[in-house]
């Protein structure tokens, strides 16, 4: 299955996260706000992660997956960092890409508030499971 990381960061916690969770699938890493070279067709699985601003998905996170192309069943990853709660931000992901199609096969939060790849390593025994299936 070949995945690429697709993220938002504000602080810099999202991003130690994407690159912890493309370190180990091994898959290219993309800057949504600058997604050179991205092309959604060349994935079997997109993995998509976001910082919470009000309890929601960033706004260019948003706008990302509205303009994604149709999905046709292609498999999804959703995250997100956050400070105080999660809320329905994942939630709110997995609805706009099921507009389009897309198969979201799970959900990865942390809340974090220290820089870590260590903090990530309950997300990744989760991300390992379910790419056994």
């Amino acid at each position: 299955m070949k995945a690429c990381v697709l993220y938002i960061s504000r602080t810099g916690n999202t991003k130690l996260m994407a690159e912890t969770i493309a370190g180990h699938l091994n898959a290219p890493i993309f800057d949504i706000a600058k997604p050179e070279g991205f092309v959604s067709g060349d994935f079997d699985l997109l993995v998509v992660g976001t910082p919470l601003m009000g309890g929601r998905p960033a706004p260019e996170v948003s706008a990302f997956l509205q303009n994604l192309p149709e999905g046709a069943g292609k498999k999804t990853i959703v995250f997100c960092t956050y400070a105080i709660t999660k809320a329905g931000a994942l939630k709110n992901m997995q609805s706009e890409l099921a507009k389009k199609g897309y198969v979201t096969v799970l959900e990865l939060s942390k809340r974090v508030l220290r820089q870590s790849k260590a903090d990530f390593s309950d997300c990744l025994v989760e991300l390992s499971k379910i790419l056994k299936e």
